[in-house]
């Protein structure tokens, strides 16, 4: 059989888009997603025009001193301790103390300053602003502690300005609750716009629930700030740690010598031992939070000082065996 020969023309079709007529047959190229060439365990090769714009694949987990945090637990159990212990001379952390109770945190390695007033406030972080945005910033990590005492301040401010008792009953269909979430959230974005890792530090506390169908009551524990505010910050945020202490009584022994050289141990008394814990886990009642390295310990115990450095290894630790894992 003669090969045929093969008779091509170009032509345009509708919507503008160019294709051929091939032997009779009209070909025309696919429209649509471009679709980039890959195979399992390797990652597409990204065009120049899009990683020049900032395009990028593959497994890139953050810096542990790169992670927005949401740090909470219950009222004196080592929330600000923790807090405190992030920062080094090469990364800088300063504190916004709103709660004002750092002051016997041993061991700290970040810098507080204490707000005095939301005019201060406003000053603090416009400074933060200006220097991120001349890109010379002192500090590298900012912290709201606590997001209970700061939303307070918010709160009283709010009222001020529309002269009313209680902002949350303002509007309607929640429009008070939402100004108070908008302008705390302002602030956050603007300090990450700035260039600025952020932390959030908040209190837990117990609520007795009614189940609406049921009619039972539970007791649950969340966040004390609302909800909504709580929900907000879990999303903006890469992980949620809950710090809290278990205190056990346990039998103090001590050595006692005999006749004869033998030495034995006694009981003297008891005493408390407290130790400490860091949970990213999810439960019903607590909302939980964590990227970047998916094998990470979900609840680990941690030092009362330098927990921030248990924290970073367990987190470091995960994103190695990711790597391993995914490469």
């Amino acid at each position: 059989m003669a090969e045929q020969k093969q008779i091509q023309k170009n032509i345009v079709l509708p919507h503008g888009i160019k294709g051929q007529v091939v032997n009779g047959r009209i070909t025309a190229p696919v429209v649509g997603n471009i679709k980039l060439a890959a195979t399992p365990n390797t990652v597409p090769k990204i065009p120049t025009d899009w990683a020049t714009l900032g395009a990028t694949t593959g497994y890139c987990p953050k810096l542990a001193e790169n992670l927005n945090i949401d740090v909470v637990g219950p009222s004196g159990e080592g929330k600000t301790t923790f807090i405190s212990s992030i920062g080094n001379p090469n990364s800088p952390h300063i504190i916004l103390d709103f709660d004002k109770g750092a002051e016997g945190i041993p061991g700290t390695k970040a810098v507080r300053i204490p707000i005095q007033s939301y005019e201060h406030y406003i000053q603090v972080t416009d400074k933060l602003k200006a220097e991120g945005k001349d890109n010379k910033r002192v500090f590298h990590r900012v912290s709201f502690d606590t997001t209970d005492e700061w939303v307070g301040m918010i709160v009283n401010r709010l009222q001020e300005e529309k002269g009313v008792d209680n902002i949350t009953e303002f509007g309607s269909q929640g429009h008070g609750w939402a100004l108070i979430r908008d302008r705390c959230f302002s602030k956050l974005r603007e300090l990450q716009e700035a260039g600025y890792i952020w932390s959030c530090v908040g209190h837990m506390i117990t609520k007795t629930e009614t189940n609406p169908v049921t009619h039972k009551e539970r007791t649950v524990i969340r966040d004390a700030v609302f909800p909504s505010m709580s929900a907000k910050i879990v999303r903006s945020s890469d992980y949620k740690i809950t710090i809290y202490c278990i205190n056990k009584t346990v039998d103090k022994m001590v050595k006692k010598s005999l006749p004869g050289g033998r030495v034995i141990e006694v009981p003297a008394g008891s005493e408390v031992v407290s130790k400490y814990y860091a949970d990213i886990c999810t439960t019903v009642e607590r909302e939980g939070k964590g990227r970047g390295a998916p094998g990470m310990e979900k609840k680990f115990e941690i030092p009362l000082v330098n927990g921030w450095e248990v924290f970073k290894q367990k987190y470091n630790i995960a994103v190695e065996a990711a790597k391993k894992k995914y490469s």
